[in-house]
């Protein structure tokens, strides 16, 4: 029997920075937003980002998080445009691992469907070159990176 995983797509979490690059000492609390699910539960996670003096090509345009829509977000936000799917564990050899529910504490908030549509949409890029390599990744993703 076959047991379907739950899809958490749209939640927000909450992590620490030092989760996706494997240094534990960095306890720094991050907020995530999901934005895709793979068939054996593995995420692909966005950062979020307080909005003060941060702008540019990084960040998702015309995207802003407010707090008076989301309980688990203190200050206005914005999302990074890089797509985060998976954990580098260091020690003997880097591995490399993916992310998992399990992995992040639930903040019982979810972005709405207006909000996740423009953020799939951000996430591609600027030029046709960007836009193939993400396509490309997410493909191999998917596939759990085996031809």
């Amino acid at each position: 029997m076959c047991r379907r995983k739950k899809k958490v797509v749209k939640k927000i979490y909450k992590t620490t920075d030092g989760i996706f690059n494997g240094r534990d000492d960095i306890r720094k609390p991050r907020p995530v937003a999901v934005v895709d699910q793979r068939d054996d539960g593995a995420l692909a996670v966005v950062k979020i980002h307080t909005k003060k003096g941060k702008d540019g090509k990084m960040y998702i345009d015309k995207l802003v998080l407010t707090p008076s829509k989301h309980s688990s977000l203190t200050e206005d936000s914005i999302l990074e445009k890089r797509v985060y799917i998976g954990i580098t564990k260091k020690g003997e050899g880097n591995v490399h691992l993916p992310i998992y529910s399990r992995d992040l504490e639930d903040m019982n908030d979810e972005l709405t469907q207006k909000e996740y549509r423009q953020v799939m949409k951000g996430l591609k890029g600027d030029t046709r070159d960007k836009k193939n390599k993400h396509k490309k990744k997410m493909k191999k993703w998917h596939k759990h990176f085996k031809k």
